[in-house]
């Protein structure tokens, strides 16, 4: 790409703009896969009940719970023998991401192959730690799709301006496989928010672990995007290069820090948690099922607008189109558009329920989202689809954080799954809006297994009792033309009702109205 600037700006500008070039996606880089080795490791020897899958069947386990998901994580981590694959929008440098990453260090100590794949958005700030990480013999670190000026908010806000088609595009996919053998996919970034220990807010979210099978081609969709020109080793990009003095004062600042959570509340509780313990005994329950891997291609990136061939969103719309009888949709950030409107009312008109869980505009975490989501609330509701909207704190969530003591009583739906009549179930990254339909790639796991979708199921149903979260409904119902919303929910005192946006400000609401108002807003979120 060649700069042209007007002779006037080009003393004030050049400095900023040296080294204006288009990405160099060529840099050598040595092509890796998972290792196919299938004889038994320490991995394999923690599911002894994978003996009872049957012909081609995966095992599952739902992973509702934050510090759930964060002991599945660091028991994987510790009996890996051959390689952990991360695949991530987002890794925190906060006290769960520092604790994870002590946990691949170890790993990797010992002989273990790391392999992390980065989404570039927020890991330029940690350039530092990264390049250090990289240069351990058996880690290295890729950034996906990543900034060409590293150095500053300003030089990444002047690399937005020039390249914005390609930085506005993101591998929002999350992935962490072990040995081949176990896999997690879902919602769930690495960061205390995602881990329950976030103390202003944290995410209500799920993941699911899988074993067998499906890890195998969640693997091979792993190097599918390892092997892509999007991903590039970070050695290439970070100009830091560290020394052996960088990767002692690594391990001695982790290892402090894990000496001073080592008696937190919150390490106590990944300790003695019954999934932990379950771990240590050999005796964590799986649910089987065949099962299905469906991702975006890395070519995404460059895909023409408007064409969908091969992305995720196509074969999962066709899944859902043949519900016969109950589809229920969780999705913090909910722009469904005109199309995904009538297809739901589609559903409905035929008999089938059709409810969806969202955030509540306090509880969503980007306010503007709900502005794309508010404008088809009356259209749902009138073709007949049920709405409930995640409140951000309640009783409940209030002693729920009063007995453990950690965390915090406000939340935000980050959870992104659909349940199928009941007997098929979706678990994944992809929220049902346009960013990530059109522009984000995303992973995801078709599961058929009845038990499996019932215990979401009960999850959901948890989720959206009054107590809990608001059921949006048209004040004048559904046959009216009237658009007016009613919000109702409950607390100990009894029914809770709005007329507005409940637990909001006139000016916050009114922010949100105005930003609805823009005309290229819905495509960009």
């Amino acid at each position: 790409m060649t700069c042209r600037l007007p002779a006037v700006f080009a003393p004030f500008l050049l400095p900023l703009l040296a080294g204006c070039q288009t990405l160099d996606l060529d840099y050598p880089r040595e092509h890796s896969v998972a290792i196919v080795d299938s004889s038994p490791t320490a991995v394999h020897a923690l599911f002894p009940s994978m003996q009872s899958a049957g012909a081609g069947e995966s095992g599952f386990h739902a992973l509702a719970d934050g510090v759930d998901a964060f002991v599945t994580r660091v028991h994987l981590v510790r009996a890996a023998e051959r390689s952990v694959d991360l695949q991530y929008y987002m890794i925190n440098a906060d006290d769960t991401g520092q604790l994870l990453i002590a946990e691949l260090l170890d790993a990797a100590d010992r002989g273990v192959r790391v392999r992390i794949l980065l989404d570039d958005i927020y890991a330029a700030s940690n350039d530092r730690a990264i390049a250090t990480l990289d240069a351990h013999p058996w880690i290295e670190v890729r950034l996906f799709n990543p900034w060409t000026r590293r150095s500053g908010m300003v030089g990444r806000a002047l690399d937005f301006v020039l390249n914005p088609g390609r930085l506005n595009r993101r591998m929002h996919n999350k992935l962490f496989a072990a040995d081949n053998h176990a896999v997690i996919v879902g919602g769930r970034n690495i960061g205390d928010e995602y881990f329950d220990l976030k103390t202003q807010m944290n995410f209500r979210d799920l993941d699911v672990l899988g074993i067998g099978p499906v890890a195998v081609d969640a693997s091979r969709s792993f190097d599918e995007y390892w092997n892509s020109k999007w991903a590039v080793p970070a050695a290439a990009l970070i100009d830091h290069r560290p020394t052996e003095a960088d990767m002692q004062g690594v391990r001695a600042a982790l290892a402090a820090h894990r000496e001073r959570l080592a008696e937190s509340r919150y390490v106590q509780a990944l300790v003695g948690s019954h999934l932990s313990r379950q771990f240590e005994a050999r005796t964590v329950r799986l649910e089987f099922g065949k099962a299905r891997v469906l991702v975006d291609d890395p070519s995404k990136m460059e895909a023409e607008s408007g064409d969908r061939a091969g992305f995720l969103i196509e074969e999962l719309q066709q899944r859902t189109e043949d519900a016969n009888h109950e589809l229920l949709v969780s999705s913090p950030y909910f722009v469904p558009g005109k199309a995904g409107v009538a297809a739901l009312t589609e559903l409905a008109g035929k008999g089938v329920v059709v409810s969806v869980m969202t955030n509540s505009l306090t509880a969503n975490d980007v306010a503007v989202v709900h502005s794309g989501y508010a404008r088809y609330r009356a259209p749902l509701l009138r073709g007949g689809v049920r709405l409930f909207e995640l409140r951000a704190t309640s009783e409940f969530a209030a002693r729920r954080k009063d007995r453990r003591r950690f965390g915090s009583e406000y939340v935000s739906l980050h959870a992104k799954y659909l349940i199928i009549d009941r007997r098929k179930l979706f678990v994944g990254s992809i929220n049902f809006d346009p960013r990530s339909i059109e522009r984000n790639t995303e992973i995801g796991i078709l599961i058929e297994s009845e038990a499996l979708a019932a215990q979401v199921r009960r999850i959901y149903q948890l989720a959206t009792e009054k107590s809990l979260s608001y059921e949006v409904t048209l004040r004048d119902g559904p046959d009216a033309q009237n658009d007016a919303l009613i919000w109702t929910g409950e607390n100990l005192d009894g029914e809770l009702r709005y007329t507005h946006e409940p637990d909001t400000t006139w000016w916050k609401r009114f922010s949100v109205w105005c930003a609805g108002l823009l005309p290229f807003l819905e495509s960009q979120i």
